[in-house]
């Protein structure tokens, strides 16, 4: 039995670490509140979700599935945790990994038009210096079975096949997948083990851990809340252009084998911003997405916020022309704005070489888009047919997690 002394103290130490977490919520949250975009009602009822997704995907991760030793694949992102501009063709999953164990991820190939698997570091990489990700691998290197099963190893030395390298901070590996179309999604039947310890029964959970974890999280809410959302706000004096720092197109990041362009849009509702630009070559897969000022895709399930290299109608010369407005344009290649006046876009290329192109940006009336783009027309039954084909790829991809 434990006496009262250290009963106290642990007491004071479980307070302490809720309140750090609620004063993290509180002075983050206001803060970050009083730099909405607009001052449109629908942005700061989307921001007050936001703050609460956000402490549930910080918190949830430091708390939940972090045992390594037992780990499972879990939604990292998903139609109720959006952070810095999430795929809306995407399905993220992860799960936790330590540097020395060996892990086998076994799954069957599905239909993704993209997949990566790459090792994410622990805030230990930061103090070293070294880059938040470590080990990458993408569906063109992933060798799969003749009937569509494969096998994927992660450990620190050198393995047989399909090989991610942990190194002293791995923390998990997330895994992406990246749909052609609304009406082809089959996902990946993947699961993992860790097949050094994972025979063993797991440790009751310490106080320690969890006061560390709490601890943790709220620090990552501190930096990681307002760091995202400034990136728009810093793009204000750049409106419904692509003006962003284009680095190395291989460089690490939020989109692993490839960069992106991203830009802030600002239109009325009764506005269209026309987009052309030449996807690079070589490129392995792109995709463009939008959302809200938060950094967040609009509701996949019943709006067009992003369209794929395969979902896209493109020119006879390669390029590819999208419009962006609330109003329905009556054309394809139409990405709905959802009746907010500002927001994100975001355009990525990957697996590509040489200096990526930034596309072109024209604001014009919502009734002089078809006749200045020549695209073809979409009427309402096919406006119709696609929001049945969002819900149909909504419920595939999600209806397991």
């Amino acid at each position: 039995m434990v006496d009262a002394p250290e009963s106290d103290a642990q007491l004071e130490d479980a307070v302490a670490a809720w309140r750090g977490w609620c004063r993290a919520l509180e002075e983050t949250g206001a803060a970050v509140l009083g730099q909405a975009l607009t001052t449109d009602e629908i942005d700061y009822a989307e921001g007050l979700r936001y703050l609460g997704r956000a402490a549930h995907f910080v918190l949830f991760g430091r708390t939940e599935n972090r045992d390594s030793g037992h780990p499972y694949f879990w939604p990292y992102l998903g139609p109720h945790v959006k952070i810095g501009g999430d795929n809306p063709q995407g399905l993220y999953l992860s799960a936790p990994i330590n540097p020395t164990d060996t892990f086998v991820i076994r799954g069957t190939r599905g239909s993704a038009r993209w997949f990566s698997a790459v090792v994410m570091r622990g805030p230990g990489a930061r103090a070293a210096g070294e880059p938040p990700i470590g080990a990458e691998l993408y569906l063109p290197d992933l060798a799969v079975e003749p009937d569509g099963t494969f096998e994927l190893v992660v450990a620190p030395d050198p393995q047989p096949g399909n090989w991610l390298a942990s190194d002293p901070w791995a923390d998990y590996v997330l895994v992406r997948q990246f749909f052609p179309t609304p009406d082809d999604v089959d996902g990946m039947d993947v699961t993992i083990e860790n097949v050094t310890i994972g025979h063993t029964v797991p440790e009751p959970l310490t106080l320690a851990e969890m006061v560390r974890a709490y601890n943790q999280a709220a620090a990552g809410y501190r930096a990681s809340v307002p760091h995202l959302h400034s990136e728009l706000v810093a793009k204000a004096d750049a409106l419904n252009s692509f003006k962003t720092d284009i680095g190395d197109p291989t460089s690490s990041g939020g989109v692993p084998g490839g960069n992106a362009v991203t830009g802030r849009w600002a239109l009325e509702l009764d506005e269209a911003l026309i987009i052309r630009v030449t996807p690079p070559v070589p490129c392995a897969y792109w995709d463009v997405q939008v959302g809200n000022g938060w950094y967040e895709t609009f509701d996949y399930r019943h709006h067009v916020s992003g369209l794929t290299c395969e979902g896209a109608h493109l020119a006879d010369d390669g390029s590819v022309t999208l419009v962006l407005s609330s109003q329905d344009p009556g054309t394809v290649n139409w990405l709905a704005a959802a009746q907010h006046r500002e927001g994100h876009i975001a355009i990525r290329w990957q697996l590509t070489s040489g200096r990526l192109p930034v596309p072109e940006t024209t604001v014009v009336s919502v009734g002089e888009v078809q006749s200045l783009t020549g695209l073809p027309a979409a009427s309402p039954a096919d406006r119709a047919a696609t929001r049945a084909q969002l819900r149909h790829s909504f419920d595939a991809r999600f209806r397991r997690w």
